[in-house]
């Protein structure tokens, strides 16, 4: 019987010990690229929510400026004595 080998050899203990390095440095990059996209996200998501606080904000003061404007008397708009 002929032996198949197909090129493939197992790995040296220098590359082993290669891999073992690599492979923590790539683990600890992923991790620092995971980190700094979870805080990008977390303050983008913060500005938003500063965004719509203010919007909402805004809209309230204008709601009760003109509920107070429409229940003045004497002024454009407002309640008129009859």
């Amino acid at each position: 019987m002929t032996a198949y080998n197909y090129g493939w050899k197992p790995p040296t203990a220098a590359q082993r010990e290669a891999q073992r390095v690599f492979k923590e440095t790539d683990a600890k990059v992923a991790m620092s690229e995971y980190e700094r996209i979870q805080a990008a996200f977390h303050a983008n998501r913060e500005r938003l929510k500063a965004e719509r606080l203010a919007r909402e904000a805004e809209a309230a003061a204008r709601k009760h400026k003109n509920l107070i404007t429409a229940h003045s008397p004497n002024v454009h708009g407002g309640l008129r004595h009859r």
